[in-house]
């Protein structure tokens, strides 16, 4: 016997219920009292129904129905309650369980049915829900929690279509999590509000991905991780306080990252390795940004912005600090950085390459490699400590420059092909060498104040060059071969 009831003193029990075989079978049991429990159980019966209602402590209810097109539903007003409802082999099945105060748990599990929803909804401090559905068609979670010390976990697996899962939560401790595997129509969305946030969700081997995470004040972390999807996409939504990230993507085709965070601790990681047309996104605002990120397969782009403190970029091939990532075929990338401590790194490899730089205030540095085919580089800097190198290997190559003042160092080498380059720079302690190596080359740089010095060097086929220097220490050289 799969649960026993047991009577309890006190207890105020009404029940009409059905067994084996039995047509619209109905069971009601309302308790009122400390240390019930309340079972039923419900085979092979069409439109089942269970309604458990318990006020008090420490009481326990649970459900189970096979083989019918039933709903549960179980209401529990008080502390340290457990509710347990189970439905198998249904079609169009609800389990419906809602709690009130401390300590609550609630597990609802639904396996090898159809049209089928689970929503769970809790108020109070400690509380905790799971949910869980295997080999469903349609399938829905929802939760809602309302507190302190929230935590959720929902599952959907093997199988199922048209899945959906959806957590909500509101103050203090929350949590998350959420997996679908081998789902069909996948979706999963996170929100949760203030505290001690932390996500985790998890997309694998399905189709029609998507998940979102939203999270607003204080301890936030995100993690999403989709593997072997199609259609995949993710995005996280960090608003205050010491955020994360992380979006990580495998093996599937039409992936997006997307990672969005507003102020303080910010960082992220986006990887995508073995994908088709991934993308990343990634903005952050304020304070401690850095991003990490790499991305391999094909048709990757990448935009990233940070305004304002620490940023940096890096661009990965495993994390942090300086390694580099894209690699084979249509990569593209912006960054644009805006205030304080701006460093990017990054590292194309072959194929469409594309960078667009962009960094304005402070420190900035930048370091890109770009690899053989279709190179081009935009870049600019504005104030403080600016340096750029940049090489670019083979194939179609083109860069052009800026600069703007105090630091500024530009080196740039460009390598076999149509190699082009004006580099300009405008105030204090310029420097600018360019290196330009077989075919079509040319090269520009005009300075114009502080302690100046250019030195252009190319090597055969069409040479040609100029250099322009305004105020200041100016000295000059080209070389040709």
């Amino acid at each position: 016997m799969l649960f026993k009831l047991t009577p309890v003193a006190a207890a105020v029990l009404v029940m009409f219920t059905g067994h084996a075989m039995a047509a619209n079978s109905l069971s009601t049991q309302l308790q009122n009292g400390v240390g019930n429990t309340a079972d039923v159980q419900q085979f092979t019966s069409s439109q089942a129904s269970v309604q458990q209602v318990q006020i008090g402590d420490g009481n326990d209810t649970a459900a189970f129905q096979q083989d019918t097109n039933s709903q549960i539903d179980q209401e529990q007003n008080g502390n340290q309650n457990g509710a347990y409802g189970e439905q198998l082999v249904e079609t169009g099945s609800k389990i419906t369980q809602r709690q009130t105060e401390q300590r609550n748990n609630t597990h609802a599990s639904q396996s090898l049915g159809s049209g089928n929803q689970i929503n769970t909804q809790q108020s109070g401090t400690g509380n905790f829900v799971f949910a869980y559905q295997d080999s469903q068609l349609g399938s829905t979670i929802t939760t809602t929690q309302a507190g302190n010390n929230n935590e959720v976990m929902a599952e959907q697996l093997f199988g199922g279509t048209g899945n959906t899962s959806q957590i909500t939560q509101r103050g203090d401790a929350n949590q998350g999590y959420s997996e679908q595997v081998e789902h069909v129509g996948g979706q999963i969305q996170l929100n949760q509000d203030g505290e001690g946030h932390y996500a985790y969700t998890d997309q694998r081997l399905g189709l029609g991905g998507s998940i979102s995470v939203e999270q607003f004040g204080q301890f936030n972390t995100a993690q999403m991780f989709q593997d072997s999807q199609t259609d995949s996409h993710s995005t996280i939504t960090q608003t205050g306080n010491f955020n994360e990230g992380v979006v990580d993507q495998v093996q599937g085709a039409n992936n997006m990252g997307a990672i969005i965070q507003w102020g303080d601790r910010n960082a992220a990681s986006v990887a995508q390795y073995f994908v088709t047309n991934s993308s990343t996104n990634v903005y952050q605002n304020g304070q401690d940004n850095l991003h990490f990120s790499s991305q391999a397969g094909s048709g990757h782009s990448m935009t990233a912005v940070a305004t304002g403190d620490g940023n940096k970029v890096f661009a990965s091939e495993f994390e942090g600090v300086k390694l580099g990532g894209q690699f084979g075929n249509g990569q593209t990338a912006f960054l644009n950085q805006n205030g304080q401590q701006n460093t990017i790194n990054l590292n194309q490899k072959g194929n469409g390459n594309l960078s667009n730089l962009k960094q304005d205030g402070a420190r900035n540095d930048t370091t890109v490699t770009q690899s053989d085919n279709f190179n081009e580089l935009y870049f600019e800097q504005n104030g403080s400590d600016n340096i750029l190198i940049a090489d670019q290997r083979g194939d179609n190559n083109f860069a052009t420059g800026n600069s703007f003042g105090t630091g500024n160092t530009t080196d740039l080498t460009q390598s076999g092909s149509e190699n082009r380059s004006y580099t300009y720079q405008d105030g204090d302690a310029n420097i600018a060498v360019v290196k330009q190596a077989d075919s079509y080359n040319v090269a520009y740089v005009s300075q114009t104040g502080s302690t100046n010095n250019a030195n252009v060097n190319q090597s055969a086929t069409n040479q040609a060059a100029s250099i322009t220097q305004v105020g200041s220490a100016n000295q000059a050289s080209v070389h040709q071969q």
